[in-house]
């Protein structure tokens, strides 16, 4: 049968894996919010799409990138600068921060792309299936007359041909191109959120303390400690049954808050010259975007003050109590090493450790009941006969 002390250990940990990691990620959408990760995400994959370099793969320096108060969107006389520029793309960023959209579809790039290709001096009624043909030719555009980048061209140009020419049909195809990159633009995200939500957790086991070296021996040595850990884990997904549904919920609420802004912040007519920004609904969603992060902030605090305070007290942890953390070169390494486990562990985000602590419980809970069983065949088995006589 299982081990019951292991598997108790097991839950402990992972109980407090998943507050923590409920923190991390908090913690993470706020910041994610107020640097705008997505609009700069999403910058980077439209440059991606409409200039040669290489130069937002995933590594070191595109983490910087995403806290930087501006991105790059290209040079001055860039295909991508001139995307940005566009009206229909500029009204749709919000201020400060979030210069740049964080949210744009596909039929607003192909209209954009369609636009830059055939300029801005075009009257109802023409064919501008010629200027099209001619910005590819040129190899520049006819809206602000940049220079389009060879690999991007050799493309326009393709779908050009197997759109024989038909405005229709090119249109599809852009956005196609569009919803392929915007695929790879959402790994992009979870790769960059990932790795921060790791240094986020490292922080947050810093400054909690959170060493999970520790936790283990803790739990290991009480079992009336892993008692209470464990009633206090079963207690809180009775309180929480849908959580990883409220985490979603929580993200698409952030998602549409965004993306309101960026989409009704237009009133679109048929002119490129009419686009204009609707400053009422600008201010109102704006409102509640800032009153979403406010709501974050306040979960965060009553999750530290309620649950996470709970099992801090039962654990032992933090640093109100004198640690030989830095006083010895090896209880630093073995702190630091605990800390680290942490991190990694916050890193895999509250929905996997909440899913992981759910199937433990079940174990357990079958577990102790083929246990009780057994014990209760067991003590049929060794009740006396009575042989009566007479």
């Amino acid at each position: 049968m299982f081990n019951s002390v292991a598997l108790d250990v097991v839950i402990g940990l992972v109980f407090i894996y998943l507050l923590y990691s409920l923190l991390a990620t908090i913690i993470q959408e706020i910041i994610a919010s107020n640097f705008g990760f997505r609009s700069k995400i999403l910058e980077r994959a439209v440059f991606r799409m409409l200039e040669d370099e290489n130069k937002f793969n995933f590594k070191i320096s595109s983490i910087w990138y995403l806290f930087k108060r501006n991105g790059n969107g290209g040079d001055q006389n860039s295909t991508s600068h001139t995307f940005y520029n566009h009206p229909l793309i500029k009204f749709l960023g919000e201020n400060k921060v979030q210069s740049k959209p964080a949210y744009i579809d596909k039929a607003t790039f192909s209209k954009v792309m369609i636009d830059l290709l055939r300029g801005d001096q075009v009257n109802p009624g023409d064919d501008i299936r010629p200027l099209i043909q001619k910005a590819l030719d040129q190899k520049s555009l006819n809206w602000g007359d940049a220079d389009i980048s060879p690999e991007t061209l050799k493309y326009l140009k393709s779908i050009w041909v197997d759109a024989q020419g038909d405005v229709e049909k090119y249109k599809v195809y852009l956005e196609n191109w569009f919803d392929a990159t915007m695929e790879r633009a959402s790994g992009w995200y979870k790769k960059n959120t990932q790795f921060i939500l790791f240094f986020v957790g490292l922080s947050i086991a810093i400054i909690f303390n959170v060493d999970t070296i520790k936790i283990v021996g803790k739990l290991e040595k009480d079992p009336k400690l892993r008692e209470q850990l464990v009633q206090q884990a079963a207690a809180f997904i009775a309180s929480h049954p849908d959580l990883n549904t409220q985490l979603l919920s929580d993200k698409a609420k952030l998602d549409t808050l965004q993306s309101k802004i960026d989409k009704k912040n237009l009133i679109l007519s048929d002119s490129v010259r009419k686009v204009q920004a609707k400053d009422s609904t600008q201010l109102a969603n704006s409102r509640a975007l800032i009153a979403y992060r406010d709501t974050l902030v306040k979960k965060a605090d009553s999750l530290v003050n309620t649950d996470i305070k709970k099992a801090n007290d039962l654990l032992g942890i933090g640093w109100s109590k004198y640690e030989c953390t830095f006083c010895h070169p090896g209880c630093f390494f073995m702190s630091l090493l605990g800390w680290l486990i942490t991190a990694l562990a916050l890193s895999l985000g509250a929905p996997f450790w909440f899913d992981l602590l759910n199937k433990l419980m079940k174990l357990r809970g079958s577990s102790t009941t083929s246990s009780a069983d057994e014990k209760s065949k067991s003590q049929d088995a060794q009740v006396p006969t009575i042989n009566r006589k007479g």
